[in-house]
C-alpha cells in the first residue's frame, strides 16, 4: 500500500464501521487503528468530533491550517467542519462524536487541547460504553460531563496557520519541505515576485502572523513531528537552521512549557495505567 493512499472515513487496519451521524444516540464512541501514511480522506461530520491519541500522532489539516497532534493530546473538529487526516505514525486513536444538538458550549474553530486525567478517562469510559446505552443511566450522565470537560480543556499551541495567496504559498510550501532554511524576508520576497513589505503584509493578514513567528510555529510542529519519531535535540535543532542545541530548547521550553527531553516523558509518566499496559 502506497504511504499516500487515501482511505474513506471511519475505516482503519480492521475494516469500515458505521456512520455516527446514523446514531441517535448523543455522544458515540469509537477506537481507531492506522498505520503510518494512512490517510482520510477529506470529509466533514454533523456530529463535532474530538480525536485522543493514545499512540503515534497524526495530523488534521483544513484549509484555514493544519494540526499536529501527538499522544496524549486530542484534536476538537466542529460540526460540519471539513477536514483530512494524516497518521504520521502507526496511530491508535478514541474518538468521540457528540450530537450537533449538544455542541453550542463546544470550541467553534478546530482545535488541540491538553485532555486532563478526568478528560483522559472520559473519552476511554465513552469508548469502552459504546452505542448502546440507556438514556436513563450513568452512561449519559458521564457523557454529559464528557461535554462539559472538552468545554473546559485548555488549547495546546500545535496550529500552524495556511495562507491563501499564491505568492505567500511559494514562500511557505518551499518552507515545509525546508524549515531550517534561514533566509530572511527580503529573500522570500525576491523568491515571491513581491516586496519585502508585500510579503510581510501578507503573512499579516493571511496567517495572523508575522513572517518570524510563522517559521518559529512551523519550526515548533515539525520538531514535535520529530521528537515523536525519536531524532534526537541535536539533529533536531540542525535541521531546523538553530545554531545551537540551546536556542532550540530555549524555543521549545517557552511556547511548551517543558523542555523537549521531557516533553514525551512527561506523557509516559501520566498516561492512564491501562493504556500504559496495552501499549507495552
Amino acid at each position: 500500500m502506497s504511504t499516500l493512499e487515501h482511505h474513506p472515513v471511519f475505516s482503519d487496519l480492521h475494516g469500515r464501521s458505521p456512520d455516527p451521524d446514523l446514531s441517535d444516540q448523543p455522544v458515540v464512541g469509537r477506537v481507531g487503528f492506522y498505520s503510518k501514511g494512512w490517510v482520510v480522506e477529506t470529509h466533514s461530520h454533523h456530529r463535532g468530533q474530538l480525536m485522543f491519541v493514545t499512540k503515534g500522532s497524526m495530523r488534521v489539516e483544513t484549509v484555514d491550517g493544519s494540526w499536529i497532534t501527538p499522544p496524549g493530546r486530542a484534536c476538537w473538529i466542529p460540526g460540519a467542519a471539513k477536514h483530512s487526516v494524516t497518521y504520521i505514525q502507526a496511530a491508535e486513536m478514541k474518538t468521540v462524536l457528540i450530537s450537533p444538538a449538544l455542541l453550542q458550549p463546544l470550541p467553534k474553530q478546530c482545535c488541540v487541547i491538553k485532555l486532563s486525567p478526568l478528560l483522559r478517562e472520559l473519552v476511554i469510559q465513552a469508548v469502552e460504553i459504546g452505542w448502546e446505552y440507556p438514556l436513563d443511566g450513568y452512561e449519559h450522565r458521564l457523557m454529559q460531563v464528557l461535554i462539559d470537560q472538552i468545554g473546559m480543556a485548555k488549547e495546546a499551541p500545535l496550529f500552524l496557520p495556511e495562507g491563501r495567496d499564491q505568492r505567500l504559498r511559494k514562500v511557505t510550501s518551499t518552507l515545509h519541505s525546508n524549515p531550517g532554511d534561514d533566509k530572511n524576508i527580503e529573500d522570500w520576497a525576491h523568491i515571491a515576485g513581491a516586496s519585502p513589505r508585500t510579503l510581510a503584509r501578507l503573512f499579516q493578514k493571511e496567517t495572523g502572523m508575522t513572517f518570524s513567528a510563522w517559521r518559529q510555529q512551523l519550526c515548533l510542529i515539525r520538531a514535535v513531528e520529530l521528537l515523536i519519531e525519536g531524532h534526537s535535540i541535536t539533529n533536531i535543532s540542525i535541521a531546523l537552521g538553530y545554531g545551537s542545541t540551546a536556542g532550540f530548547t530555549s524555543m521549545f521550553s517557552r511556547v511548551m512549557g517543558e523542555s523537549p527531553s521531557n516533553y514525551l516523558t512527561r506523557w509516559g509518566l501520566d498516561q492512564p495505567m491501562r493504556d500504559k499496559q496495552h501499549l507495552s
